[in-house]
């Protein structure tokens, strides 16, 4: 089946208000819309945001206390639940791994104002393995992915939310996006993390990606910077998602494992176009933001060997990172550019 994709704008996720309607209301009117994660709530920031029943997870410290009373019980009960759900298809078990809204404001929002607007696409996101990896400690101080059975804990524990998200938003719109979002990539292969090897990470990624697939969710990856983008690119996901407006010359220097994945049927690579950097987004233009996408393209477009038009039916666009950080006024600046973007690039690029 050949998905249509090209030309869709859609956002990251975090938005910087507190009034989650507001925040759902300016998401449904893009294309793709995202329920807003709304990060002025600390329980909505990233690393704590998916841990909601997580074994040992203390909230205050965010860390994992293997060593609490009830750890390995909970440990047990876990891996259980998630034989029964993955391998027995028991998905009524799955409510154990829910998002209350305490955790998700906008999520339910999201829900609750788009059940009745027959949306033909959706997207939600969840933190990527690697990132919570690193960003947790265990109780020893050391970051969890260095403890292969703690590392294993948060694949398929966020495997699970994730799943739980997906099928949630599948109840208002027949095709469901879920993105990864992984910044933490940015820190893979420094001398930090230098022991954890691509097939490891690979094996995260895809383990979650297989699942979300096997019940019919689309995926993708965000990574705020720059990063070894042939980890992404050889993994399952579907859309690769990056800022374009600052990264773009990081990126094409994988032209071959970019050219591989663009001849791979339903491929597709979000470009974070609109920048997300308070003063250059007080100051840019729409006119200037085109002429920087449309050098990008021409650029890409003699790299891979794809003419301009076939790329961009094997692109989306969104703002560069998440519109979190933002000032209110500025976030609605820029998903202002981003709808104002898609308006004029089929004219603008033609010329």
């Amino acid at each position: 089946m050949n998905i249509e994709l090209g030309l869709h704008i859609t956002h990251i996720g975090s938005m910087p208000f507190k009034d989650p309607e507001e925040a759902v209301n300016l998401s449904l009117e893009l294309d793709i819309p995202a329920w807003p994660q709304l990060p002025k709530y600390k329980n909505e920031r990233m690393i704590v945001q998916f841990n909601e029943g997580l074994p040992g997870f203390n909230f205050e410290k965010q860390i994992i206390n293997t060593e609490s009373p009830n750890f390995e019980e909970d440990f047990m009960k876990f891996y259980e639940l998630y034989l029964q759900i993955v391998e027995e298809k028991k998905l009524e078990f799955l409510q154990e791994f829910s998002i209350s809204e305490y955790f998700a404001k906008g999520f339910y929002t999201f829900l609750k104002l788009g059940k009745n607007k027959k949306l033909s696409k959706v997207k939600g996101q969840i933190t990527g393995p690697f990132t919570l990896g690193i960003a947790l400690k265990a109780d020893s101080g050391e970051s969890v992915i260095f403890r292969d059975e703690l590392r294993d804990l948060i694949v398929k524990f966020l495997t699970l939310k994730a799943l739980y998200q997906g099928l949630e938003l599948k109840k208002i719109s027949p095709f469901v996006i879920l993105f990864m979002d992984e910044p933490g990539l940015t820190a893979f292969g420094t001398s930090a993390f230098i022991t954890i090897s691509k097939e490891t990470v690979l094996s995260m990624i895809n383990e979650i990606v297989t699942l979300l697939k096997s019940h019919g969710i689309f995926t993708g990856i965000h990574v705020c910077a720059n990063t070894s983008w042939d980890v992404v690119l050889e993994s399952e996901i579907d859309i690769l998602s990056f800022d374009s407006f600052n990264y773009y010359d990081k990126l094409i220097i994988y032209k071959d494992d970019l050219k591989k994945f663009f001849e791979t049927e339903n491929k597709f690579i979000a470009w974070g176009i609109i920048p997300t950097d308070s003063d250059t987004l007080k100051s840019i233009t729409l006119q200037e933001i085109l002429e920087k996408f449309n050098s990008q393209l021409i650029n890409f477009s003699e790299l891979i060997g794809f003419s301009k038009e076939e790329i961009l039916k094997k692109s989306l666009f969104t703002p560069a990172c998440g519109l979190g950080s933002l000032k209110e006024e500025l976030a609605i600046k820029a998903l202002k550019f981003l709808k104002d973007f898609k308006n004029y690039i089929s004219s603008y690029i033609s010329k």
